[in-house]
């Protein structure tokens, strides 16, 4: 009811939208419906297997920052919390050159037993359909990501990297990190580790009431239901999501610029209304 009321101060999207700037810069995709029903319920019945990093992510919540306050997390439903998984990022304090890439914890070998490898499996044809779509809306980005990721896999047989070696075969992401934040709110905030020349990817799953994606700056109320994918530039564009009373998961994507830093990834054009052209010529 909460994020009902609120959206009548804001202008509510409920269509396929593409926020530009005056250049006509691409700052946000907002595609509601782009998961169908088959894919949300695999991703949902998917978490199950993350119920054990899940629920431990809770217990080592220390209330320092807002992605680890407890009291955003909605802890009556069968299924909470927040965790996030890479193949190959920086600790923090260990960036390049005297560094090169980790494994997250979750995603290190030795960790079968926790349903991380089995997720990463079941989620690849998932993460084909994302990296796909990303190929569309920002073909740089997926260009840069996808090099990122093949001199990665040439690089880890140097650094004799065991935990790369095993995950980044099965990774199908073109993202390079990614979080699962499960029936948890977001406060009004920006992403300000990212790349406003990068398009981080947001896709909610679940079954629960309507819910707002607010941007306030903008004056903007998205319908952000089961399905919606939001593709958009999160260190320039301030956003919230809200509680809700039901089940509700995000999966959140993006990229590190150190990583492709460390294999000689140059930072890729903006996404531009013109890089859209040929996709418009042949659907006319």
């Amino acid at each position: 009811m909460h994020d009902i009321v609120a959206s009548l101060e804001y202008d509510e999207i409920t269509d396929p939208t593409v926020l530009l700037d005056g250049d006509g810069n691409i700052k946000l995709w907002y595609l509601p419906g782009a998961i169908d029903p088959m894919h949300q319920k695999n991703v949902w019945d998917s978490l199950n297997l993350l119920r054990a990093p899940l629920e431990e992510s809770i217990k080592k919540l220390c209330n320092h920052g807002w992605r680890n306050d407890w009291l955003l997390f909605h802890e009556t439903t069968d299924l909470v919390g927040s965790i996030d998984l890479s193949p190959g990022w920086y600790q923090q304090g260990h960036g390049p050159p005297d560094f090169h890439p980790k494994v997250s914890r979750l995603l290190k070998s030795g960790r079968e037993h926790n349903g991380m490898q089995q997720w990463v499996n079941e989620m690849s044809e998932f993460h084909v359909l994302l990296s796909g779509t990303l190929a569309i809306i920002h073909p740089w980005m997926y260009a840069a990501g996808w090099e990122a990721l093949i001199r990665l896999n040439m690089e880890v047989k140097q650094w004799e990297d065991v935990d790369m070696s095993s995950i980044l075969p099965s990774w199908n992401s073109i993202y390079n990190s990614m979080s699962i934040m499960v029936n948890h709110a977001t406060p009004y905030h920006m992403d300000i580790n990212r790349q406003e020349l990068w398009l981080d990817m947001l896709v909610t799953v679940g079954d629960y009431p309507p819910l707002g994606f607010v941007m306030p700056t903008l004056n903007l109320w998205f319908h952000y239901n089961p399905g919606t994918v939001i593709a958009m530039s999160g260190s320039a564009l301030e956003h919230r999501v809200g509680h809700t009373n039901s089940n509700h998961a995000c999966l959140a994507y993006y990229m590190h610029h150190n990583v492709h830093q460390s294999v000689s990834v140059q930072l890729c054009l903006l996404p531009n209304l013109t890089d859209l052209e040929p996709l418009i010529n042949v659907n006319s």
